[in-house]
């Protein structure tokens, strides 16, 4: 695995001019630090919340089971991949669609609901800047912007949550901790669920101390955790996120990624033991569809998936027809009355992620429609309100500190 991102490091070097670091749609960035092209600040993060304080009482997030009123993807590189699943968002799911960098148009997108948002971009992984909950009794949605672990390489991505919330005019929250939206999966009872990365990523403060944020302003109820491939060491599928082995369906249903190659068939096997020996938040047993996933240079799973409205959308992989056909029976088998639409990831899934990576959804009240009017156009996006950092996040010996710098 190590190897492989090295090379895929270097090949995307050799064909850029020395100290080209900008965005370039045909040589994008992987989801992990590509140490060759991208170099640290130093600064301390940077946020620009809206709205102070924590999430209002009524604050929750939405299951990505529950009705999703729109999808923000960003548009650097695959633009197969994202076409197709632009296609998908707007048609068969009836979602809105806001892409961050967007072309004017998308072939097969209506006009009438894509939202070009023009703001400078870093990387196509939408899904980590932040995640989106509701307030019930306005029914507005909310972001969450938590510290991104890349904060120091990729300030541009850092700075998509509050621009979409200028935008949109949507509330945004600073949460002090570092976490990627990759790494939680929520059921519709407030239980989340995450794999361990992100106390490595906060190991400046307890465990106790990094919950207390997730309850504070997620409104996280019960957090659940899982090792990664790897755990405690370097991710083996190079991101250490939830969303590369598990998926959830609805409060009692998961797809889990199994294979017999080392450390991903333990790991998994150790998520199937934890959902045989719970019960989930709605008191029903764990019903666990297993897919298979496989280690060839990278990870290919196709628990990497987005679901918008009953449609899900998820990968297939070129010469693995099989595979993609069995993955599509787990969806229709877990989800009854679902809609598949399978759009290859080839490309993405060697630099660390697929389709869940590369989308956010925006959640909705049941029978409401988020507004999708045209966006003012942004030139900068430098925070003008930022929050001063913990302490120990700009001590330089905290061990997430070192972290970040060392593009872990």
């Amino acid at each position: 695995m190590n190897n492989l991102r090295k090379l895929f490091s270097l090949l995307l070097l050799s064909s850029l001019p020395s100290g080209a670091f900008a965005l370039d749609l045909n040589k994008p960035l992987p989801n992990w630090v590509d140490q060759s092209r991208e170099k640290a600040d130093g600064k301390p993060p940077v946020m620009a919340p809206t709205m102070r304080g924590t999430t209002p009482a009524d604050f929750r997030m939405p299951a990505e089971y529950e009705p999703i009123g729109a999808v923000v993807m960003g548009w650097a590189a695959y633009t197969p991949m994202l076409t197709a699943i632009a296609k998908a968002v707007t048609g068969p799911a009836k979602a809105q669609l806001w892409v961050v960098a967007g072309p004017a148009s998308i072939p097969g997108v209506p006009a009438a609901s894509y939202t070009r948002i023009n703001a400078p971009l870093n990387t196509v992984w939408t899904r980590d800047y932040g995640p989106v909950g509701l307030s019930a009794g306005t029914g507005r949605p909310g972001i969450v912007d938590s510290i991104y672990r890349h904060y120091q390489y990729r300030r541009d991505d850092d700075a998509v949550p509050g621009v979409i919330g200028k935008t949109k005019g949507i509330g945004v929250y600073a949460m002090p901790i570092i976490m990627d939206g990759g790494n939680l999966l929520m059921d519709s009872k407030g239980t989340l669920f995450m794999t361990k990365r992100t106390y490595i990523w906060n190991s400046n403060m307890s465990e106790e101390a990094v919950n207390t944020h997730l309850k504070n302003y997620l409104k996280a109820k019960n957090i659940v955790t899982f090792d990664y491939a790897g755990y405690p060491g370097e991710p083996a599928d190079g991101t250490g996120h939830l969303d590369m082995f598990v998926k959830l369906l609805n409060d009692h249903t998961v797809l889990v990624s199994v294979t017999d190659t080392e450390p991903f068939k333990s790991n998994s096997e150790k998520a199937i033991a934890w959902f045989n020996s719970h019960k989930a938040s709605d008191g029903e047993a764990y019903k666990i569809i297993t897919m298979k996933a496989w280690d060839d240079g990278a990870w290919y799973t196709y628990t990497n998936s987005v679901l918008v409205n009953k449609v899900a959308i998820i990968s297939s992989f070129a010469g693995h027809p099989a595979e993609d056909a069995a993955a599509k029976a787990a969806y229709e088998q877990g989800l009854p009355g679902v809609t598949v639409v399978q759009v290859p990831t080839d490309d993405s899934i060697v630099a660390g992620g697929a389709i869940h990576c590369v989308t956010q959804t925006i959640p909705v009240l049941p029978g409401k429609s988020v507004d999708a009017t045209a966006a003012p156009e942004f030139q900068s996006t430098v925070a003008t309100v930022p929050m001063t950092p913990l302490p120990p996040l700009t001590n330089g010996g905290s061990a997430a500190l070192d972290q970040l710098l060392g593009g872990k």
